[in-house]
Parts: structure tokens; sequence; C-alpha cells
């Protein structure tokens, strides 16, 4: 049996011959197997086949439809190792993905995952970012370094970010329901990666502390954190997060979620360096990308403005920073800081 285009235009050259029909006629012929069969018009000047002439001998001889098979194109090559290409992007084939683990959630992971979905859901996020430069803090950190005193960057911003709410106290504040609560103490709260999940221990006065006491403490109770050795009293609370990814040089800029009943959450990404000139001259300098994450509900944009602009004025110039001394054998003088 002919397919339906090959069909069509089998019978037009024989209906070219012998008689004419419309297409509804053409599909009826071929729908019934007639396309090859020559019939009688009863048309004008007897050469029109119309609809009743097929019917006529459709219903004399009681024929049924005819199916016409097509048959499919045989799969070459290429394309059957195209399909399994495909198949393997799904993970069809793929081995590591049919064979899954299922992993339960812990106490702790659960917890956080509540949380953050209902922080994300019920607090108006907004956002502000900045670019600090922090030359001379590097500098500082590298002086230090070499006199025999390690305190990482990270130290430094704790100190930064704590000394900026204690000038901007709008922004050191707690939501509740009943209304906003200004904190009286600085206390910041640093997220921790562990094999059970992020976990952010409390540096409480970190306004008061130096750079020297602050490392300190992160780093007993960074330790405390991935050895799930934290009591309660020392990762609950706070009144400001930092969290800091700046070590992954791919991680340039970021967002995060605010951790209720907390207000705010500033984000530390990675440093870059950009050529700009000055004075006549081209001059190179280090930038820190930094984003302030803050409930609209507690806190203007203002407040938040005002928070990083002291922010970054203390990390571009180490003067401004308060510590105690580090080491008598360096000639810069910590009595000198505010």
């Amino acid at each position: 049996m002919l397919a339906g285009g090959q069909a069509l235009r089998h019978l037009s050259i024989a209906s070219h011959n012998q008689t004419v029909c419309g297409p509804a006629v053409k599909l009826l012929l071929i729908h019934y197997g007639l396309e090859s069969r020559k019939i009688e018009g009863s048309g004008p000047k007897n050469k029109n086949i119309l609809k009743s002439d097929v019917m006529k001998i459709v219903e004399a001889e009681k024929l049924k439809p005819v199916t016409n098979q097509v048959h499919a194109p045989k799969e070459t090559h290429i394309e059957k190792k195209s399909i399994e290409k495909k198949s393997d992007i799904f993970g069809a084939n793929n081995r590591s993905l049919r064979h899954h683990q299922d992993i339960p959630l812990s106490n702790i992971r659960s917890v956080i995952a509540k949380r953050l979905t209902a922080s994300k859901q019920q607090i108006p996020h907004e956002y502000q970012g900045v670019d600090v430069r922090i030359d001379d803090i590097l500098a500082l950190r590298e002086k230090l370094k070499n006199s025999g005193t390690a305190v990482s960057l990270n130290d430094f911003i704790i100190k930064a970010a704590a000394l900026a709410l204690r000038s901007v106290p709008t922004v050191n504040v707690r939501w509740t329901p009943e209304g906003i609560v200004r904190l009286g103490s600085v206390d910041i709260s640093v997220a921790v990666a562990t094999p059970t999940g992020l976990i952010t221990p409390i540096i409480e006065n970190a306004d008061v502390l130096g750079v020297l006491a602050i490392s300190s403490k992160v780093k007993l109770l960074s330790g405390l954190a991935r050895e799930s050795k934290l009591k309660p009293e020392q990762f609950q609370g706070g009144s400001f997060t930092i969290s800091n990814l700046g070590m992954f040089g791919s991680v340039s800029n970021f967002t995060a979620i605010i951790n209720p009943p907390q207000c705010a959450i500033l984000t530390i990404g990675g440093t870059r360096t950009e050529v700009v000139p000055r004075d006549g001259q081209l001059e190179t300098q280090k930038l820190m990308g930094v984003n302030l994450c803050f409930d609209g509900r507690a806190i203007s944009e203002t407040c938040a403005k005002q928070f990083l602009l002291h922010f970054s004025e203390s990390l571009s110039d180490p003067e401004l920073l308060i510590a105690e001394p580090l080491s008598p054998e360096l000639d810069f003088d910590f009595s000198r800081l505010l």
C-alpha cells in the first residue's frame, strides 16, 4: 500500500487521464483503498467523481478503512550514539546517580533548615554593598606576622564590625513582635562550617576586646564548634553575624540569610586588585567586596549606609581600630589608637 503523500500523487496522475475529483474525495478514496480503481463519475460531464459515487461502492462492497503502514527510517550509527550521549546527561546510564544514598537530617541541620526557611519567608531582607580598600590593613597584618604575631584578616574584620556597631547602635538591634530591642553589648556571631552544618559561635563584647584577644577566642570557639563541643550559650543569641568566604578566591560577592532574632548579617567576599590613576600616576589597590543584609523592618537604609561607612573607614585606616599592644618589638604605637 502506498503512503499518504505518494497515494495522492498517484491519484492525481490517474485522475488526469480519467476523471476529476476534489481533495476531500481523494482522501476518501485513499481511506478505503480505492485510489487505483477506475470509478465512473456522476458529476459534470460524467468526469467529476463525487463523494456519493465513492460511498455507493463502499456500501455495496462493505469496504472497511485501510490502515497505511509507514515504516520509520533506520536509525543510523550517529543518531544512536547521540541518543546514548543524551541519556548519559540525564543520568539514565549513570551508576552513581542511580545508586543514590539517603542522608538523614541531624538535629542541628534540621533546626538550621527550619530557622533559615522561616527567616527568608518572614523577614524583609534588604541589601547594601561596598568595596573596602584593605592595603593598609594587609600591610599591618604582614608586619605583625613578621614579628611573630599571627592575626588573620577576619580578626580585623570582626573588630571593625564591632566598632561600627558601637558607633551605629541602630544596627545592633533585635526584632520582636512588641518592638525593636536595642542591645547593650556588641556580641558578634562568626559563621563556622562544621561536618554537621553551619554554626555561629559568639565573640562577646567584641567592641572592647583587642584584635589579639578576638583572634584567640575565634580559634578556641571554632575548634569547639568543629568538635561539636560548644555550649548552648556559646552559639545561641548574639547581636550580629559575620560570614566570610573571602578565603575562596572565586567568591567575590555574596549575600546571606539573616539569623533571627538578629537583624543583620555582614558577608565578606574575596579580594581583588585594581589599577587606578592618582596624581598623574597609576596606583594599585586591594579591594574587598562586602555586603550588609539587614531587616528592613528594624534597620533603615540610612543606618545601614552609616554602618558600612564606619566599617569601611576602620579597615581602610588601621589607626582607627582599637587594639591592645600585640608585641613590644613593634615600632607601631598602638597606644595612639582611639
